[in-house]
């Protein structure tokens, strides 16, 4: 990959959002327009909710106080602000006897002709047209032969369809009462109802028997798409640059040693090597240790590069199960009675990790998997690691302790783990035939091994004078470059082991 593969990833994920907000544009902008047009209605039922309630008690109180004899206690009814209030633009009354009166002082001179039904205290009519102007509703009452009268504001109406938008919706209001027939008031832009295509929504009210249609049409789509526009751009690029933060986050986790070694997880890149262990005396495998290898594109990555931050992150638990489950699969192509080691750490037994993998994997033939229990990190519930693999071990899986000597554990896992298998670190095979201080405790290992009924391993063996000194002494099982190094399976399964152990070593090249 390109140094500037990056960057132009980063370019292409902050513009994304953008170019897909103006390829949706136009599919956003048909739901937004019947949403805002839902919610117009919804605020001009909520208003007329709130006013009709507002006026029905205040037309009650002031009908009940009038004298209706225009005096000065009705004069300071009509202009009372308790009752004169936004919702109307202008109150009369006129008395069956007298003048009458109104909200600008004298009688109002174009007094409608009414007709009150006897059992209605309300009735409903429309100021008279002039000149095209807009109606406005009126309601009237009488009282013993004498009017009231109320010319309602109808202002509100054009206050509320100037909103969001000026020009984006018609109102129209249409009595279906029979005895109301033809009063209709419409309100806001009349163009609309011309368009060739503008949405509706039509409400009904049952209680006064009228029909609330509202309309909208180009005006309130152009406006739902520059709304898209200016909402949805500055909040695309926002989107466009956390999606280039987060792309640069997980760049930098995937390229750290975590974020890498998760990945592989994943990917399945975590194989076994197998390094064959031989039996001296015959030249016969007996069986191999699978060590853990990383394949990383077309290289493999040494254990010693990341083994050790796998054990203190916790890593090494599923990875374990990864390999022993290609391990698993291996044994099929390996000649019985030939066994595979795997390497544990403290973790595997002092909880059920092992158990359940186990488990898991419908309990592997214990005679060709066994294990080996590292001492790098210690065992801390001695307890529960003992029950934990005397379990396991009447099943019939063995263990062994691995490069003993050299951690924490030595002689107090043999006596509390019952481990009869050990393995001699290559730290001390490497002092034999030198005057290292190391060497006294190599064969002090061997002893206690040959007298305790062990069974021992070397492993780290490099040379033929090694393997005789071992064998000197009754360890015949030797691990080490003096026979095979580590290798894959395919590769394994066309190995031989040498006649002698010195032709193993120039053909590995140690």
């Amino acid at each position: 990959m390109s140094r500037q593969t990056p960057l132009w990833i980063s370019l292409g994920l902050f513009c994304t959002p953008p170019l897909l907000l103006l390829l949706l544009g136009p599919l956003l902008t048909k739901p937004l327009t019947h949403h805002l047009l839902k919610a117009k209605e919804e605020e001009l039922l909520a208003y007329q909710a709130e006013r009709s309630q507002l006026l029905s008690h205040d037309l009650l109180a002031q009908l009940s106080r009038f004298k209706f004899d225009c005096g000065p206690q009705d004069m300071a009814l009509l202009r009372s602000p308790d009752y004169y209030n936004r919702h109307i633009r202008f109150a009369a009354l006129q008395p069956a006897k007298g003048q009458g009166c109104s909200t600008l002082g004298p009688q109002w001179p174009f007094v409608p002709e009414v007709k009150l039904s006897p059992s209605a205290d309300f009735q409903l009519t429309s100021t008279a047209p002039r000149f095209d102007t807009e109606r406005e509703m009126l309601v009237y009452a009488r009282r013993n032969d004498n009017l009231a009268y109320w010319v309602l504001d109808s202002s509100w109406s054009h206050e509320l369809l100037r909103t969001p938008c000026k020009g984006c919706f018609y109102l129209e209001f249409n009595h279906k009462d029979p005895a109301l027939a033809g009063l209709f008031f419409p309100r806001g832009n009349k163009q609309i109802r011309a368009e060739s295509s503008p949405i509706s929504t039509v409400y009904f009210d049952n209680q006064h028997q009228v029909e609330q249609t509202l309309l909208a049409g180009q005006a309130l789509r152009q406006y739902a798409a520059s709304q898209i526009r200016r909402y949805g751009l500055p909040i695309s690029l926002l989107l466009g640059l956390g999606l280039v933060l987060t792309y640069w986050l997980l760049r930098n986790y995937r390229n750290s040693l975590d974020g890498l070694l998760r990945l592989a997880m994943q990917r399945g890149e975590f194989i076994p090597f197998y390094q064959p262990i031989v039996d001296s005396r015959s030249h016969e495998v007996v069986g191999h240790e699978a060590l853990i290898r990383w394949r990383r594109n077309d290289s493999f990555v040494p254990p010693g590069a990341f083994i050790d931050y796998v054990e203190r992150q916790g890593l090494i638990v599923p990875i374990t199960e990864q390999l022993v489950r290609q391990v698993v699969a291996d044994l099929e192509q390996l000649p019985p009675p030939q066994w595979v080691s795997v390497n544990l750490v403290a973790a595997h037994v002092e909880h059920s990790y092992l158990d359940e993998m186990l488990q898991r994997l419908r309990w592997p033939d214990p005679d060709r998997l066994t294990f080996e229990l590292t001492e790098r990190i210690p065992i801390t519930d001695m307890q529960r690691a003992a029950r934990e693999m005397a379990n396991l071990g009447l099943r019939g899986y063995h263990f062994k302790i691995d490069d003993f000597g050299t951690g924490y554990g030595g002689f107090a896992y043999l006596q509390r783990l019952g481990i009869r298998r050990i393995k001699i670190d290559k730290m001390f095979v490497d002092t034999i035939g030198t005057q290292d201080l190391k060497r006294s405790v190599l064969d002090a290992i061997i002893a206690f091994g040959r007298e305790s009924g062990m069974e021992m391993i070397a492993e780290g063996v490099e040379s033929q004078d090694q393997i005789d000194y071992l064998a000197e002494r009754g360890v015949y099982l030797i691990q080490g470059y003096a026979f095979a190094r580590p290798m894959p399976i395919a590769e394994l399964l066309h190995w031989q082991p040498p006649v002698k152990a010195t032709a193993a070593m120039h053909a590995s090249g140690a």
